[in-house]
């Protein structure tokens, strides 16, 4: 997820960078409803479908989210996605 570094001195200002607590992975297949939804509502197949299109919607609006917080940051990149 990370971008590379393109020059020297993003080199050296990467160098030894340790991240922690980036938060939870969201990203995977329907995790994020299934973490706040009974699995009852995964077994029929309709509504799992339409469940999995809203997971999705829910996914975008969180990442759009965490762009927004980047852009009004100027201490930090605008396209940097390890920050909060």
């Amino acid at each position: 997820m990370s971008e590379k570094p393109t020059n020297l001195y993003e080199k050296q200002y990467k160098y030894g960078e340790n991240l922690k607590n980036l938060g939870f992975d969201y990203h995977q297949e329907d995790m994020l409803l299934k973490k706040s939804m009974m699995p009852r509502m995964f077994l029929n197949s309709n509504v799992k479908g339409f469940l999995s299109y809203v997971n999705n919607v829910m996914v975008n609006n969180i990442d759009a989210v965490k762009i927004l917080k980047n852009f009004i940051n100027f201490t930090v990149k605008k396209n940097d996605m390890n920050t909060k």
